[in-house]
């Protein structure tokens, strides 16, 4: 009888919950534990929109709106980008400077596992 490789997980189970922020000049992310981190700038440049993304994270130009903007975020980063950047900023959370109400959001996930990474442990 073959053993059960009961630690592998299934893709499904690496994907985790982002959700995006727009707010003040500034692009926030949280993540399911709800820590918020600032990510970067975001701007109204005449009628289009511009953003760029500290720690040498991704730039983007000329979006017709936020919305559009936000997304085209969501399909450039990494999980290990967001990774490093909630490693290494504190929690905005509860900062009297960071004012959500009102801001454009976008919920996303991101697969934890790179593209090409096995869903199981080689070593099992």
């Amino acid at each position: 009888m073959t053993p059960v490789n009961t630690s592998s997980r299934s893709v499904d189970s690496t994907r985790r919950p982002f959700t995006l922020y727009a707010a003040g000049g500034r692009v926030y992310v949280s993540n399911v534990r709800n820590k918020l981190v600032d990510l970067g700038s975001i701007e109204g440049v005449g009628d289009r929109v511009d953003y760029l993304l500290d720690g040498e994270g991704p730039a983007g130009k000329g979006f017709e709106d936020v919305s559009a903007a936000l997304l085209d975020i969501t399909k450039r980063l990494s999980f290990l980008y967001l990774d490093g950047q909630f490693t290494a900023q504190a929690d905005l959370r509860d900062s009297a400077d960071t004012r959500l109400d009102g801001a454009e959001q976008l919920h996303f996930e991101l697969d934890e596992l790179g593209p090409g990474e096995p869903a199981t442990d080689p070593d099992v």
